[in-house]
C-alpha cells in the first residue's frame, strides 16, 4: 500500500516514540510502520532522516518474525544505506537475503577499483568531487566524512598531498588508518615528521599528515615541492574567533589554494554554507548534508526536578540532587563505552574521572599503567583511575597518552573516558553513550554549535544503531553554524597581522589602503617588509616596539650576542625575557600557571639539563605540593611553552635581533635555532628529532636513541627499527608495539 505524504510522516512519528519511550507496539502497527517507512523512501518526501530514525530504532529491537525482517530489509535497500544490512549481518536476514538487490548496490553504491560500500550521501558526495575537484562539504559528525578521503587518494595519481588536522589526537589517528590502508602506503611516503628544515623529500608521492602550523613550517621551507590535492579537517575553525589558531587556519587555507591545478576537499559538521567570495574565486562547490546514519536519543536531566524519576531503557530512577550521584546512577544503568565531558579547568576532569573510577571494580594492571608508573608516577591520579578502566583526556596530556588512551577505549580496555573538547574535535571513538557533565568551554558557556558537536559524537556507524546523551546541566539550544566566512577574502576590516599576509591583488578597498600605509610607514622607518611578514601572527606593534627598543639600547647586543650554539644561561635569561616584554601575546600574559621567574628558570633547567619527565615532575620550581597539579603542570609547560609558544616566539627575536645588529654592530648575528631545536623536540640529533615527531615518548628515546645514529629521516629511521626490532632488549614489549604504532 502506498501512502500519502499527509497521512504518513504523523503516523510515523507517533508509532517511532512509541518504540522511543519502550511502549509495546502490536505486531499489525509494527508492519504498518514499516510499510509506511518503506513508502516515505519510494516518494523521497524529504523525510530521509524519520526513515533512517525508524531503520535505526527497528534494528535494535532483535526482530525475529520473517515478514517485520523482510520489510525492515526492504527499508534499508530503499534507504540506499546498504551497510545496515551489514551490521546486523546475513544471518539476521536469513531466508529474506535478496542476492539480487545485494548485487544492485555493490554495483551501484560501490567503489569499483576498492570495492568499498558507500551510503548513498558517501557515493553523492564521491561523484561530486570527481565532478569538480574542489568541494566544501558540511555533514553530521557521523556522515564518514574522512572515509572518502581514502577513496579520493586511491582513485587518483596524486603526486604530493596534504591532509590538515587540527589537533594531534586526529592527527595520530588519520596516520594509523592510512598506514593500514595498502593501498595507500604502498604508493605513498606517509609523513607527520618534518624534522629539521635542512630535511629534503622526495618530490613526488608524498601524503604529509600535519597541523595547521606544521603545514606552514613546511610551505616556507619546501618550496620546491608541487601539491595537487589537500584535505582540511574541521574547516569551520578558520572563523572559530574563540581559537587563536582561527589566523594560522585560515593563512593555511589561502596559501594551499594558491596551487594552480590543486584539487582539495574540505570538511566539517553542521554549517549551512560556505564563503561565496571563496568559492567563486577558486570555482568550487559547497554541498550541506543532513543525514544523520546514527540516530541520537537524548535524555535532558536538567529539565527534571530532583525526586521526580527518569528512564534509562526500562530502568526507572530517581533524579537525585547532586550532579555526582546522578552521573554514577547513569553509568550504573547504561551499557556501552561512555564519555563524560567536562569543559572547564582541566583539573575537573581528573577529580570527576576519580569519582567515576572509586564506582567500579579494579581491573589487571595494563601496560600502559606499568608504564607510566616506571616514567611518570605512581602517584598519579591517572594510574588508579586506570586500575578501574576509567581514564581522563586533555590538552596538556602527552601525545602518546593521548593516543594509548584513545586505542585502549576503542578496545573496550577502558570503559569510560572524562574529556575537555580535545576528543570531541572530530576524533572517531567507539562511544555509544555521551554524557554532559557541565556546560562550558574553559570559562564561557557552552555554543549551539558545540553542544550540537558534543552530541554528535555519540555512537559510531557500523558499531551502533543509536547513540545516548545525557545532559546534567542546562544546556544552550543546539544549533548549526551559520554561513563560514573567509576573512581574507570576506572581512572589509583585517587586523594588520592579517592583510599582511594576503597578496596585494586579493585585497580591496580599506584593506589594501591599510596594507599601503602600512608599508609607507615600515619604509619610513626603514623596515622591511618581508622582516615583519615572516613573523607571523605576532602582533607588528609589538614587533615594532622591540626593535626601538634594541635600536636605542646597543649595549645589549653585548650582553646577549654569543656565536656559540647555545646562549649561557644569562643570556638565555635576558633573551626569553625580552620576549615576554615585547612580543607576548595577551593571552600569554594572562597565563598564571607559572611566574615569569618560574618558566624563565624551568626553561634554562630544560635546555642545560635535558631532565625526564620524571626530574621536571619533581623540580622545586614547579611548587604544588599536589602530585596531580605538579604533573599537569609539567605537561602544560612542555606542550605549551616549550613545543609551541617558545619557539615562536624565539624565531621572532633572532629575526628582529639579527636584522638590529646589522644596524648597529656590523652584522654580527646570533642563531637559536639549535635552543629552539631543543625546545620544540628535547633533543637535537637528527635521529632523535625524526622520532619525538613522529610520537615516540622521550623516555623511550634516551633508551634506544643512539641505535639509531646517523638516520636523517623518519624512512630511515622506520627502515632500521624493521632489522633491529627483534634485539631491542631495552624496551619491553609494550615500548616495542608504542615504537610499531607511530613508525
Amino acid at each position: 500500500m502506498i501512502y500519502g505524504k499527509s497521512d504518513n510522516s504523523d503516523i510515523i512519528q507517533g508509532y517511532l516514540q512509541k518504540i522511543i519511550n519502550n511502549e509495546e507496539l502490536p505486531y499489525t502497527n509494527m508492519k504498518e510502520l514499516l510499510e509506511r517507512t518503506h513508502s516515505l523512501f519510494v516518494k523521497c518526501d524529504g523525510f530521509y532522516n524519520l526513515g533512517l530514525a525508524v531503520i535505526c530504532h527497528v534494528a535494535e529491537m532483535s526482530l525475529t518474525d520473517v515478514l517485520l525482517k523482510q520489510l525492515l530489509y526492504e527499508c534499508i535497500v530503499e534507504s540506499r544505506i546498504f551497510l545496515y544490512g551489514d551490521m546486523l549481518g546475513e544471518a539476521y536476514f536469513e531466508g529474506v537475503y535478496d542476492s539480487i538487490i545485494n548485487d544492485f548496490s555493490r554495483e551501484n553504491y560501490s567503489v569499483e577499483s576498492t570495492g568499498t560500500l558507500l551510503t548513498k550521501d558517501q557515493k553523492d558526495v564521491y561523484d561530486l568531487f570527481f565532478d569538480n575537484r574542489r568541494v566544501v562539504i558540511s555533514a553530521p559528525t557521523s556522515f564518514g566524512k574522512s572515509r572518502i578521503v581514502e577513496e579520493i587518494i586511491i582513485n587518483n595519481n596524486y603526486k604530493n598531498i596534504v591532509i590538515v588536522l587540527p589537533t594531534i589526537a586526529l592527527l595520530t589517528e588519520t596516520f594509523y588508518r592510512l598506514k593500514n590502508t595498502f593501498l595507500i602506503s604502498s604508493k605513498y611516503n606517509l609523513i607527520n615528521s618534518l624534522g629539521r628544515k635542512e630535511n629534503r623529500f622526495d618530490d613526488c608521492n608524498n601524503i604529509f599528515i600535519l597541523t595547521p602550523e606544521k603545514t606552514e613550517i613546511l610551505l616556507d621551507n619546501h618550496q620546491y615541492l608541487e601539491f595537487d590535492f589537500f584535505v582540511m579537517d574541521e574547516i569551520y575553525k578558520i572563523q572559530d574567533r574563540e581559537d587563536f589558531r582561527a589566523r594560522v587556519f585560515t593563512n593555511c587555507l589561502y596559501r594551499l589554494t594558491k596551487y594552480m591545478n590543486i584539487d582539495y576537499y574540505l570538511i566539517g559538521p553542521y554549517f549551512k554554507g560556505f564563503s561565496r567570495n571563496f568559492l567563486d574565486k577558486n570555482s568550487a562547490i559547497f554541498k550541506k548534508y543532513t543525514s544523520e546514519i546514527v540516530q541520537k536519543n537524548f535524555y535532558d536531566l536538567s529539565a527534571i526536578k530532583s525526586g521526580d524519576f527518569f528512564f534509562i531503557g526500562d530502568k526507572k530512577i530517581r533524579k537525585l540532587s547532586s550532579i555526582k550521584r546522578n552521573l554514577k546512577n547513569i553509568l550504573k544503568n547504561i551499557t556501552g563505552l561512555s564519555i563524560v565531558y567536562r569543559g572547564s579547568q582541566k583539573y575537573h576532569t581528573e577529580v570527576t574521572a576519580k569519582y567515576i573510577a572509586n564506582q567500579f571494580d579494579e581491573i589487571p594492571e595494563s601496560d600502559l599503567t606499568r608504564y607510566i608508573k616506571e616514567n611518570i608516577s605512581t602517584e598519579w591520579s591517572l594510574v588508579s583511575c586506570l586500575s578501574h578502566g576509567v581514564a581522563f583526556h586533555h590538552s596538556a596530556l602527552p601525545k602518546y597518552i593521548q593516543t594509548e588512551i584513545i586505542n585502549a577505549f576503542n578496545d573496550g580496555c577502558i570503559n569510560v573516558i572524562v574529556c575537555t573538547s580535545t576528543i570531541i574535535e572530530g576524533v572517531n571513538t567507539s562511544a555509544k553513550n555521551v554524557i554532559l557533565y557541565d556546560n562550558l568551554k574553559g570559562d564561557k558557556p557552552l555554543s549551539g554549535f558545540d553542544v550540537k558537536n558534543i552530541k554528535g559524537r555519540a555512537g559510531r556507524f557500523m558499531k551502533h544503531f543509536i547513540g545516548d546523551i545525557y545532559a546534567l546541566a542546562d544546556l544552550t539550544k543546539e544549533e548549526e553554524k551559520d554561513v563560514i566566512e573567509f576573512d581574507y577574502f570576506d572581512n572589509k576590516y583585517l587586523e594588520p597581522e592579517e592583510y599582511i599576509q594576503v597578496d596585494k591583488e586579493d585585497l580591496t578597498d580599506l584593506n589594501l589602503n591599510n596594507r599601503n600605509r602600512l608599508e609607507k610607514k615600515l619604509d619610513d622607518l626603514n623596515i622591511p617588509l618581508l622582516l615583519i611578514k615572516s613573523n607571523k601572527y605576532i602582533p607588528i606593534d609589538n614587533q615594532l616596539r622591540l626593535i626601538s627598543y634594541l635600536r636605542s639600547n646597543g649595549a645589549n647586543f653585548y650582553n646577549i650576542g654569543f656565536s656559540e650554539s647555545l646562549p649561557n644561561k644569562s643570556q638565555l635569561s635576558a633573551i626569553l625575557r625580552l620576549c615576554h616584554e615585547y612580543l607576548f601575546l595577551e593571552r600569554d600574559l594572562n597565563d598564571r600557571i607559572f611566574t615569569v621567574n618560574q618558566w624563565v628558570g624551568l626553561t634554562n633547567y630544560y635546555v642545560y639539563k635535558r631532565p625526564s619527565t620524571k626530574d621536571l615532575i619533581n623540580n622545586r620550581m614547579i611548587t604544588s605540593s599536589q602530585i596531580d597539579t605538579r604533573i599537569r603542570n609539567a605537561f602544560h609547560l612542555i606542550s605549551n611553552y616549550f613545543e609551541f609558544k617558545l619557539p615562536k616566539y624565539l624565531f621572532v627575536f633572532e629575526n628582529i635581533y639579527n636584522f638590529v645588529s646589522k644596524e648597529v654592530r656590523d652584522g654580527q648575528p646570533i642563531s637559536l635555532k639549535h635552543l629552539i631545536t631543543i625546545l620544540e623536540y628535547g633533543y637535537s640529533e637528527p635521529h632523535e628529532i625524526c622520532m619525538k615527531e613522529a610520537g615516540l615518548p622521550s623516555d623511550i628515546i634516551k633508551k634506544i636513541g643512539y641505535r639509531f645514529e646517523g638516520c636523517f629521516f623518519i624512512e630511515e629511521i622506520r627502515n632500521k627499527f624493521k632489522v633491529i626490532k627483534n634485539d631491542l632488549n631495552e624496551l619491553s614489549n609494550f615500548e616495542i608495539s608504542i615504537m610499531e604504532r607511530y613508525l
